[in-house]
């Protein structure tokens, strides 16, 4: 078992930032994709921080992320753009998209973004989190390859596509959600079928579509959406909100990041700002957050000690502690994260 450590934030985006322009990201680039990983980092998630790294290194290495991409901006009115990321970091072509939203969205109270032809973007909370902020109010997603057939399907329809809501409130304690729509990822399975393990019922479906327990099947299979035929909603609507208003790959037009590395991904995300100004105001909008906190936390509990909270309260706490004690990595995923920087190491794409 790998000694577990705390690494300096600013060592930890410094190697990253080394890491992605001994690749060719350009220095800029390479500081806003760094920003993305630290960020989910500080917030406790790191399934979506630094450890990605290598696999979006990996991913360069063999062509299927571009490191020097031409993102292009079109607009036909000032509150909505769509942002073509030419196949670069989606880290990059994101965080371009929040920068587009969140000037957009001040100048005239809401904004849309579309963010196409681009890869993996990490997680919703970071972007969301970098919106709360500016002092606005963000609603964003991504879609994805295939994973969630549609109610009565026997072949992947949608993906497993995530959405987020963030909204700023008192003291950079700001609401955070951020979910993906299946059951239990992809991850997880594998993790099951390598100890041998069964699933729980009503998690995954086989290649042929009928329910299994067995993890091995389940991924040459594909997961179910959360809450049923309401989860496969909501992921349609997210692919809706992405790639078909904007005008960027759907199903079999998007590439699997895992089993095809070497060519983009064609996924797409979008952002969706509202600026309180152009309400209530900003200073009536943090308080009328703090009078919900307050109804939340005072409602009765099972236990006094563990009252109701708000979604990222508990990520602000998360955020807090590691700005001062640094990020947790445990040795090997330091060491992995020094020989991405120092170039004794190659990016790795993991299994799908």
């Amino acid at each position: 078992m790998p000694d577990q450590n705390r690494v300096d934030v600013e060592k930890a985006r410094e190697l990253c930032i080394t890491a992605y322009q001994r690749h060719g990201v350009p220095a800029q680039d390479a500081a806003l994709a760094a920003e993305q990983f630290i960020l989910c980092d500080l917030l406790g998630i790191p399934t979506h921080g630094l450890r990605r790294l290598s696999n979006y290194i990996g991913r360069i290495e063999v062509g299927g992320i571009n490191p020097k991409p031409d993102i292009r901006v079109s607009s036909r009115l000032p509150a909505v753009a769509v942002l073509n990321g030419d196949g670069g970091l989606g880290t990059v072509i994101a965080s371009r998209g929040v920068q587009e939203g969140i000037r957009r969205a001040k100048e005239n109270g809401i904004a849309y973004v579309s963010c196409i032809n681009s890869n993996h973007f990490g997680g919703n909370a970071s972007y969301g989190w970098q919106a709360s902020e500016a002092g606005l109010v963000c609603i964003s997603g991504s879609n994805g390859t295939p994973t969630i057939a549609a109610p009565g399907g026997k072949t992947p329809a949608i993906g497993n596509n995530p959405i987020g809501y963030a909204a700023p409130g008192p003291n950079g304690r700001h609401f955070i959600l951020d979910m993906a729509l299946s059951i239990a990822s992809r991850g997880k399975l594998r993790a099951l079928r390598d100890k041998g393990l069964p699933i729980a019922e009503g998690v995954a479906l086989d290649k042929d579509g009928l329910p299994t327990t067995d993890a091995g099947a389940a991924l040459d299979g594909f997961v179910l959406p959360i809450g049923g035929h309401k989860g496969y909603g909501l992921a349609t609507a997210i692919d809706l909100l992405s790639a078909v208003l904007g005008g960027g790959g759907i199903g079999t037009g998007i590439r699997h990041q895992f089993k095809q590395p070497d060519q983009p991904s064609n996924v797409s995300q979008f952002f969706l700002m509202i600026d309180p100004a152009a309400t209530v105001g900003r200073d009536a909008f943090q308080q009328n957050i703090l009078d919900f906190a307050d109804w939340i936390h005072g409602q009765p509990a099972v236990d006094p000690a563990q009252p109701g909270r708000l979604p990222g309260e508990a990520a602000a706490e998360r955020m807090a502690r590691n700005r001062v004690e640094g990020i947790p990595m445990d040795s090997d995923e330091y060491d992995r994260l020094c020989g991405l920087a120092d170039g004794s190491l190659s990016g790795v794409v993991p299994e799908s």
